[in-house]
């Protein structure tokens, strides 16, 4: 298998917060196919798994438009062009929740989350993390946090309440051994 050379230049559609880009490229059987992806190309999010002193997660609970239903998400948003994917994900738990990380923060490894994504996740995981009282949601944005178990937290993962459900797969040895230490 060989990478599909581009015969047009992408077209880029900006539709409230989320961008299509049309991609054409030429198939292995000589034809032209026409694909649409999400978000901008080369773009980066990310989000983390914040754990409490005493090892509960703080997650984003969120009204979510496409399935229509409550989540409770780890905190995360996009990462700035300039910005460090570490720092931004600290960032989005401060501004969406008000906590911040005072203990160990590791980096979990990164995902695309669909064939037709152009954005890289990068997952994070934070120990002894405190409420720091200061919140700044954006516009449109709103956000309940809510403090829940590790087993919780599996439990949203397997059972579609919650987004980002690859972070929990890849702290998942962690996760469990942090629960055997309680």
């Amino acid at each position: 298998m060989k990478k599909w050379p581009h015969v047009e230049d992408d077209v880029e559609t900006k539709i409230g917060w989320r961008t299509l880009v049309r991609k054409v490229f030429l198939q292995p059987d000589g034809k032209s196919a026409e694909y649409y992806t999400k978000e901008r190309v080369g773009s980066r999010a990310g989000a983390v798994i914040a754990l409490t002193a005493d090892n509960h997660v703080v997650v984003a609970e969120q009204f979510r438009p496409g399935p229509e239903k409550i989540l409770q998400d780890l905190p995360g948003g996009g990462i700035n062009p300039d910005e460090d994917a570490q720092d931004a994900v600290l960032r989005e738990l401060k501004e969406e929740t008000g906590y911040v990380a005072t203990g160990d923060v590791v980096y979990l490894g990164e995902v695309l989350k669909d064939a037709y994504t152009n954005t890289t996740w990068h997952f994070y995981l934070a120990k002894e993390c405190i409420d720091s009282g200061e919140r700044k949601l954006d516009e449109g944005e709103f956000v309940d946090v809510k403090l829940i178990t590790i087993d919780q937290l599996l439990i949203n993962a397997r059972t579609a309440m919650m987004t980002d459900t690859e972070a929990v797969l890849l702290a998942y040895e962690t996760l469990m051994s942090i629960k055997g230490r309680k």
